[in-house]
């Protein structure tokens, strides 16, 4: 099941070319390594973009990350939680 957070976080992203993919992000005082970003998409926000980014952490949890060009901030949206 995926849980709603929408916080704003910190990130390293690697750029190449004209793109960019996160390479970690903090959030609740920790780090948390991407090891692989699984899907990439964008929208528009009237004449600005947010770029999302669904990846896999180093501990195989689930998230969903994205980049807000009017705010020029990060935001974690949404991860994967164990239903009992």
């Amino acid at each position: 099941m995926m849980q709603r957070i929408g916080e704003k976080i910190s990130v390293i992203a690697r750029f190449r070319g004209a793109g960019f993919e996160p390479s970690m992000f903090k959030w609740e005082g920790r780090p948390h390594k991407v090891k692989s970003v699984n899907g990439r998409w964008a929208e528009h926000d009237g004449q600005f973009n947010i770029y999302h980014f669904a990846v896999v952490s180093d501990t195989d949890v689930f998230y969903e990350i994205s980049f807000h060009t009017r705010e020029m901030a990060w935001v974690l949206d949404k991860f994967m939680i164990d239903e009992p």
